[in-house]
């Protein structure tokens, strides 16, 4: 598993800087003579004593970039940081743990450094600012195994403003985006390491004079940068030299020109078709045939794109009374997309200004004159500013009708597009239709009703159609009797009954039906087909009372009861019915096709009268079908399951013992049927791991955290063996729940501070 070159965490809010800088010297060492330095040093991941993640690897760089200048032979950190992420696999132990003599036997040195940050502060308000660090290191030489020195020292700012140093002044003319807090963040790290170096002592034997690097300060925190955006890098350090800098190996050898004696500053424009991930600024001065000094950047990775995102499709415009709405497609599997802006003219070719930036393909304007024609262009950006091409504008002006208010009967096939308000009931008799076009909102009183005993047509997958109250008080629903319902796309939502399909025929399609008391009442025969629809946050999703109705594909969670059943002949199959309090209730043992609950062990799927064979592993449309697995201990009582399971976890606690992972699996999965706990499902994974099927214990610790979400001992078991695994993103999030939940756990701190966030 390979880590990032130099993992670092970019300073999202610096405290204001000082006057004069406090510093607290504390440091434990006598005279050391030159036999008892080492002379090949690598300088260990330093720990994080403190509340401020990523700053132990910001200071550990830090050093490393003054240690460097000193005439030992240092290992590059991401070298070390290689070897040691091997070195903790073989060895089934932290970095800190190891005997120092191990590790320099592992990375082919006789030195090394420790280090840890003991104390930040970072205070900023408007009358008083404080921004200060502590921290500590220490040097082993392991040819003797003596500690040769350690050292302590605290830098911090506090109040009032403090002259810029010449690097700080130059580079904060060039660049606007340079903060100077952000810049003081950086001196007080240079600041401090700085004098831990000066501190300790050279080695004899080595000859090398390498220039000296002082400050370096950078744009990175710009990072990404689009096309003809400018990177900007400037040092302070001994006069003369030749400087330059790399970008990762991306471009090399960038010259730097000493505008100032000791003052050099570098620039890169970046050009069309640049395109990096993730890497360093290295810095390099050195002597005209000479030796070299480099240093690392720390203030951050940076990123060149220049590649734009697709050009927004689906662009339309729809005027109402009091706004128009822009909307588009919304783009997909875009990671660095950042958002879109709106922009609006009054000419369909010329004159367009931006008016808006969205990160949903959605936007009202409501800032519009009656009586003008107004002309629309949607141009997606990414988190670099790069810009989609532009396509044709769409227009759209104000109407000026006002909602209608439609109640009664109508008398003649009738067709809505706009905005109504529904005043007690609002009636379709047989023989008659309603259409309904799509991006229509109708709205209810609180006890009003549209009755349907003829037929309703609405056909409006991508651009529903709204039926919503007209205050917060509940409105009736619609209610089809004995009609005809033929609906794709819409959204119902704070109603009684949403649908109350009595004798219906036809379809329902693509909706959307929330928080009423019951989401779609089916009874009777015919019976509507109910499919891709998502009900969610009702009382009931979906009532069924002897009817034959077709449920297929829909999303029914987070209702207190997803299905409730009374006498059911039809089809309920390939849907997605999960995380309600009770996914299915029917009055009678029915049995019903595969479906995706949420578990594939019966008892787990929160069933009540419901047979199941097969089941969905996972949601549809990823999952597959599988047999649902029965517990044998179902029928057992509280007491009895608990009992069973005790005897299983130990009787495979004895077979753990003696290395039978097999015999011992068997047995604790036998407990988990009987009594599932954290304790079992870690042991269980333990064994998957030591059989080498690491996907299997992987599913079981995922399955244990879903159900015992408090127990810090599975969050830090599926984190490490993500970590292990290299899957840096999941690992990161289960490491911030595990400290969330266990704050003092120092190996958890540790990791994270390798898995830095951007």
């Amino acid at each position: 598993m390979k880590k990032p070159l130099f993992a670092l965490f970019i300073v999202l809010f610096i405290a204001s800087c000082a006057t004069m800088p406090e510093v607290k010297k504390e440091s434990h060492q006598t005279e050391i003579s030159e036999e008892e330095l080492p002379k090949t040093v690598a300088i260990l991941p330093f720990e994080n004593k403190t509340e401020e993640l990523g700053i132990a690897n910001q200071v550990r760089k830090a050093f490393y970039n003054h240690f460097s200048s000193k005439p030992y032979r240092d290992i590059e950190l991401s070298i070390v940081d290689e070897k040691i992420i091997q070195l903790e696999k073989s060895k089934g132990k932290n970095i800190l743990e190891i005997p120092p003599k191990e590790i320099c036997e592992a990375l082919g040195c006789d030195g090394l450094i420790y280090g840890r940050v003991t104390d930040y502060k970072k205070i900023y308000a408007v009358a008083y600012s404080q921004l200060g660090i502590e921290a500590e290191v220490w040097m082993i030489n392991t040819r003797t195994g003596k500690e040769v020195l350690r050292l302590k020292d605290s830098v911090r700012y506090h109040e009032g403003g403090i002259p810029l140093s010449p690097l700080s002044a130059v580079m904060t003319a060039i660049s606007t985006a340079m903060n100077i807090r952000d810049i003081q963040q950086v001196r007080m790290l240079n600041e401090l390491c700085y004098k831990f170096n000066e501190k300790i002592p050279s080695p004899s034997g080595i000859v090398e004079e390498r220039p000296v690097i002082k400050e370096v300060i950078t744009n990175a925190k710009d990072s990404p940068f689009g096309k003809g955006k400018i990177i900007k890098v400037g040092l302070e350090g001994d006069r003369g030299m030749v400087a330059s800098f790399d970008i990762g190996n991306f471009k090399r050898g960038i010259p730097m020109k000493e505008t100032q004696p000791g003052i050099y500053i570098g620039e890169y424009v970046v050009m069309p078709d640049d395109n990096v991930k993730e890497v360093p600024i290295i810095i390099s001065l050195r002597k005209p045939g000479g030796y070299e000094t480099q240093w690392i950047d720390v203030s951050g990775f940076i990123t060149i794109d220049t590649t734009a995102p697709p050009q927004v499709t689906g662009l339309r415009a729809k005027g109402f009374h009091d706004r128009i709405e822009v909307s588009w497609q919304a783009l997909k599997n875009i990671p660095d997309l950042k958002g879109y802006k709106v922009l609006r003219s009054e000419q369909p070719l010329t004159g367009f200004q931006e008016i808006a930036r969205v990160e949903l393909n959605l936007f009202e304007d409501r800032a519009l004159e009656h009586g003008k024609v107004y002309y629309y262009r949607v141009i997606a950006y990414d988190t670099a500013g790069n810009e989609s091409e532009i396509q044709d504008a769409v227009k759209a002006s104000l109407t000026t009708r006002q909602p209608q208010i439609i109640s009664g009967t109508i008398e003649k096939d009738t067709v809505l597009s706009g905005i109504y308000i529904v005043k007690n009931s609002f009636r379709i008799p047989k023989g008659l239709t309603l259409t309904v076009e799509p991006e229509t909102r109708i709205m209810f009183h609180e006890d009003s009703e549209l009755i349907v005993e003829g037929k309703i047509v609405i056909d409006a997958k991508d651009a529903s159609v709204e039926f919503i109250s007209a205050t917060d008080k509940k409105w009736r629903g619609i209610a089809v009797k004995e009609g005809e319902v033929n609906i794709n796309g819409f959204r119902l939502k704070n109603a009684h009954t949403g649908l109350i399909l009595n004798s219906a025929r036809g379809f329902v399609e693509n909706g959307v039906i929330t928080d009423c008391d019951t989401g779609i009442l089916i009874s009777g025969m015919p019976s509507a087909s109910i499919k891709n629809s998502t009900i969610s946050g009702n009382k009931i999703g979906i009532e069924l009372v002897r009817t034959s109705s077709a449920i297929s594909m829909n999303t029914i969670f987070q209702n207190e009861t997803g299905i409730k059943i009374n006498e059911f002949s039809g089809d309920l199959k390939d849907n997605n019915i999960y995380d309600n309090n009770v996914n299915i209730s029917s009055e009678t043992i029915l049995k019903i096709a595969a479906n995706y609950f949420g578990s594939i062990n019966i008892d787990e799927m929160k069933l009540k009268n419901i047979q199941v064979s097969s089941v969905y592993n996972l949601r549809i449309p990823e999952g597959k079908v599988i047999n649902a697995i029965a517990n044998p201990y179902s029928t057992l009582s509280q007491q009895e399951r608990q009992k069973k399971a005790t005897e299983f976890v130990i009787e495979g606690g004895n077979y753990f013992r003696q290395r039978n992972y097999g015999k011992a699996v068997t047995l604790f999965e036998e407990a988990l049927k009987a009594q599932p706990t954290a304790e079992v499902y870690y042991y269980i994974a333990i064994c998957y791991q030591e059989m080498r099927e690491d996907e299997k214990a992987l599913n079981y610790l995922k399955e244990g955290v879903e159900k015992f979400p408090k127990d810090s001992t599975l969050q830090r078991s599926l984190g490490l063996m993500y970590y292990q695994r290299g899957m840096e993103d999941e690992a990161k999030r289960v490491f911030e729940e595990v400290l969330r939940l266990n704050p003092e756990d120092r190996q958890i701190k540790f990791l994270m501070e390798r898995l830095i966030i951007k």
